[in-house]
């Protein structure tokens, strides 16, 4: 079993999720230890957010807008160098050709080396978004490195053919490798994830769901928080 030491060589982190909220909840205590270390983070969200809010009077385009505002926030506490809203509907997030050409994109564009996503295949993952962010982001990793692929996006500045050598899953149940103890910055954690003011309005009691997930994890390496990951062999 592996910790933080995993990510020794990551210069160059891209980070797929499916909704403003999910980097922070999900890892962001390990987002903000590589970004301590010199890590540039690139933060993409598949979608906008639109339904995530109990209140049903609230039109779907204002939700969207305050939740990439509150996106913004969040890297602001974290650090990350750039975030990314590819625009889909939230609840409607499929992993078709579309998709995958948006985030091959950003692998070519922003040169990550290191992609974090969700686990597509762990059978708990019930969120079809967030199967369908991480299914779309493991498709994107060949085809990005292929000069005959969408070869205009080799056209925009900085772009180059993808070089993505690591690839790591989080929300995972399939026997994760990597624990990553985060407790000396977890109280960063929580502020990024309370920027997220829309879907956590109680503040800290609206988060006591992810300490308690943390928690779990940290009792597996006898620390108070940690956040887990399943490395994925690529060539």
């Amino acid at each position: 079993m592996k910790g933080i030491e995993a990510f020794a060589d990551v210069e160059r982190l891209i980070v797929v999720a499916a909704h403003p909220d999910d980097l922070e909840t999900m890892c962001g205590g390990t987002v903000a230890m590589l970004v301590e270390r010199g890590v540039k983070v690139f933060s993409v969200n598949c979608t906008l957010g639109d339904i995530g809010a109990q209140d049903a009077t609230l039109a779907r385009p204002a939700l969207a807008k305050t939740r990439l505002a509150e996106t913004g926030d969040a890297a602001e506490v974290l650090g990350i160098d750039q975030t990314y809203n590819l625009g889909h509907h939230d609840g409607e997030l499929l992993p078709d050709l579309e998709l995958r050409a948006q985030i091959a994109r950003l692998y070519r564009v922003t040169r990550a080396d290191t992609l974090w996503t969700f686990d597509p295949f762990w059978p708990g993952q019930i969120h079809p978004d967030h199967r369908a962010a991480g299914q779309a982001a493991l498709d994107a990793y060949m085809p990005a490195k292929m000069p005959l692929y969408r070869p205009e996006q080799l056209n925009e500045p900085d772009a180059g053919l993808g070089r993505l050598e690591r690839v790591f899953l989080f929300a995972t149940g399939r026997d994760p490798d990597i624990f990553v103890d985060v407790t000396d910055v977890y109280e960063q954690k929580v502020a990024a994830s309370m920027a997220h003011v829309s879907q956590f309005p109680e503040g800290e009691e609206s988060l006591e769901w992810m300490r308690e997930l943390d928690r779990e994890k940290g009792e597996t390496i006898s620390a108070t928080y940690a956040e887990a990951f399943k490395e994925v062999e690529v060539w």
